[in-house]
C-alpha cells in the first residue's frame, strides 16, 4: 500500500506542475493583461511600470517558479481590475461552488441511485423501460440546453407567494438568499449527471443480483426488500460512490457553463468575468485551483478504491 500511495502522490504532483505551467503560458504569453484597462496605460512608460509591478517583465521560468512558490505559501497575487488580493476573491466564491457541488451530487445520488435500484429490481418491466428511456433522453440533451431552458422557463417563478427562483438577469437592489441562488444551477447540474448514476447503479445492481450470495440470501427466506436494500445495494453502490467522488471534484473545480448561465457567484463565473476583463492573475489562479481540486479528488478515489479492493494495487 505504501508504494501505491507514493506512486499516486507523485503522479498527482506531476500533473499539477504540468497543468500550472500550461495555465501560466496560456494566460500570460498570449495577450496583453493591460489591453482592456483603457487609454491611460497606453504610454510605454506606464505599461513598463505595470509590467514591473506585477512581475510580467521576468523570464517565463522565473515567473513560473515564483508562481509555484506563491501558490504554496498562499500568496496568490493581486486582482488587476479591483486591486484586491485574489485570496479574498477565492474566499468569497469557493464556498459557493462547494455548496453547489454538494447539492448537485446529493440530487444525483438520491434520485439516481433510487431510480437505478428500482430499475434493476423491476428489470425488463415497464417501470424499467420508463426509467431507462428517461436516462437516455436526459443523456442526449446538452447541459447548456437544459440550463438555458430552466433559466428562461423557471427564473422569477414564485411558489405560494415566495420567489423560489430569482429573476435572471439579476435585478439591482433586489436581495436574494443563498438558497434561491443555489436552486436552479444545482438542479441543472444534478439532473445533467443523473443519467450516468442511474445507468451505473442499474448495471451494478444487476451484476450483484446474479451473485451466489444473493441466491443464498433468498434461499434462507429473506424478504425481497431486505435482499435488495440490505445485501445487494451495499455492494453495488461502491462504483457509484467512486463516480460521485470524482464528479464532486470536477464540480468543485468550477462549473463554468452552469454558473455563467445562472450568474451564480462561484469560481466558474469568476473565471468568465476575469476573461472578459483580461484579468490574467485571477484566471491563472482559478484555473490551477480547479485542477488541484480535481486531481486531489481523483487521487483520493484511487486510494479509497485500492483500500477497498487490494487487487487494484497489484495491477501496476
Amino acid at each position: 500500500m505504501g508504494k501505491f500511495l507514493v506512486r499516486r502522490v507523485a503522479r498527482a504532483v506531476f500533473v499539477l506542475l504540468v497543468t500550472s505551467f500550461g495555465a501560466l503560458v496560456a494566460v500570460t504569453e498570449w495577450g496583453d493583461p493591460f489591453r482592456m484597462i483603457g487609454d491611460r496605460v497606453q504610454d510605454p512608460r506606464v505599461r513598463a511600470t505595470l509590467n514591473e509591478t506585477f512581475g510580467l517583465d521576468q523570464p517565463l521560468v522565473v515567473r513560473y517558479l515564483h508562481f509555484v512558490g506563491n501558490l504554496a505559501t498562499g500568496d496568490l497575487g493581486i486582482d488587476l481590475e479591483r486591486r484586491r488580493p485574489i485570496f479574498d476573491l477565492l474566499a468569497e466564491t469557493a464556498p459557493n461552488t462547494l455548496r453547489l457541488a454538494l447539492a448537485a451530487v446529493l440530487i444525483q445520488i438520491v434520485f439516481g441511485v433510487g431510480l437505478g435500484i428500482i430499475a434493476a429490481w423491476r428489470r425488463y418491466s415497464f417501470t424499467d423501460l420508463v426509467i431507462t428511456s428517461f436516462s437516455i433522453v436526459v443523456t442526449i440533451i446538452p447541459l447548456f440546453v437544459l440550463a438555458v431552458w430552466m433559466r428562461n422557463g423557471l427564473s422569477g417563478t414564485s411558489l405560494f407567494g415566495w420567489q423560489a427562483f430569482p429573476l435572471i438577469p439579476r435585478s439591482i437592489g433586489i436581495p436574494t438568499t443563498w438558497l434561491q441562488e443555489l436552486a436552479l444551477p444545482a438542479i441543472a447540474l444534478g439532473v445533467g449527471a443523473l443519467a450516468f448514476t442511474v445507468t451505473l447503479t442499474r448495471g451494478s445492481m444487476l451484476d450483484v443480483l446474479d451473485a451466489d450470495y444473493i441466491r443464498t440470501a433468498r434461499a434462507k427466506g429473506l424478504s425481497e426488500r431486505k435482499v435488495i436494500f440490505k445485501h445487494a445495494a451495499r455492494n453495488a453502490l461502491i462504483p457509484v460512490a467512486e463516480l460521485s467522488a470524482m464528479q464532486l471534484g470536477a464540480l468543485m473545480g468550477g462549473s463554468v457553463l452552469v454558473e455563467t448561465i445562472f450568474q451564480y457567484p462561484g469560481l466558474g463565473y469568476l473565471f468568465i468575468r476575469s476573461m472578459t476583463e483580461n484579468n490574467h492573475p485571477v484566471m491563472i489562479v482559478v484555473a490551477v485551483y480547479s485542477v488541484v481540486l480535481y486531481v486531489l479528488a481523483l487521487m483520493l478515489v484511487d486510494i479509497l478504491t485500492a483500500w477497498l479492493d487490494p487487487r487494484v494495487r497489484t495491477l501496476e
